[in-house]
């Protein structure tokens, strides 16, 4: 298949994937400094293999030129900060998306350090069909993890990392048969905004064990209160 890639470092396993196997038409991603995983490895991996990367939007003419002259058969997404305008009218669009969360809860650019902020027991990865409503195309497949007091954020989304490559090693073992068989979302959940900095931020006045308790559920997002700053 002829594939356009949209991510980061968080599903490198999947680009990883992909580029063994598949044809990569091209690399969109973006930078972050608030993320605690960047995109310099899949951008230094796609450059040593000859792959264009664009950190530019990616428009709708540009989509169709794809899909219609380019022979492009999928875009995969995974983790990828802007939304991909899908023209209406280009019956031959296919894209999946791979969310870190159980959809239809979860849906947010943030979805674990939010499911995380509520102390939900357990979240996952969700590979879903790309719609113009974020987060909110038939899913294609999901799997589960448990969020212990053990596991940190980057331990979430490092499992998550994991079981997306094992996702993705089924569905393009029988595409298809995958795509076919993609269930509608029972219903569209609010939209987790991210954390207030109230529940990022730790102050001097906390207890160690509290402070380590940010620091586990967010990670690079955590603010430290000094002074009035």
């Amino acid at each position: 298949m002829k594939i356009v890639y949209f991510g980061s470092d968080v599903f490198l396993s999947c680009f990883e994937y992909l580029v063994e196997r598949e044809e990569i038409l091209a690399l969109y991603t973006y930078h972050n400094d608030e993320d605690y995983f960047n995109e310099y490895n899949i951008v230094n991996r796609a450059r040593e293999l000859g792959i264009p990367v664009h950190y530019e939007a990616i428009g709708q003419d540009r989509i169709r030129q794809l899909f219609k002259e380019e022979g492009c058969d999928l875009f995969f997404i995974a983790e990828y900060d802007k939304k991909i305008d899908i023209p209406e009218d280009l019956k031959e669009f296919r894209g999946i998306n791979t969310h870190s969360s159980l959809l239809p809860q979860g849906r947010s650019y943030y979805p674990i350090e939010c499911a995380m902020a509520r102390d939900l027991p357990v979240t996952g990865v969700t590979m879903h069909k790309l719609s113009n409503d974020l987060d909110s195309g038939d899913i294609i497949c999901q799997r589960k993890v448990e969020i212990t007091g053990e596991r940190d954020s980057v331990d979430i989304y490092l499992m998550n990392a994991a079981n997306a490559r094992l996702m993705l090693q089924e569905i393009m073992s029988d595409f298809e048969a995958a795509w076919s068989l993609a269930v509608p979302q029972a219903e569209v959940q609010e939209y987790w905004r991210r954390p207030e900095d109230a529940l990022l931020t730790m102050t001097h006045d906390m207890c160690v064990q509290d402070a380590l308790e940010i620091f586990r559920k967010y990670n690079s997002m955590t603010e430290i209160l000094i002074g009035n700053r």
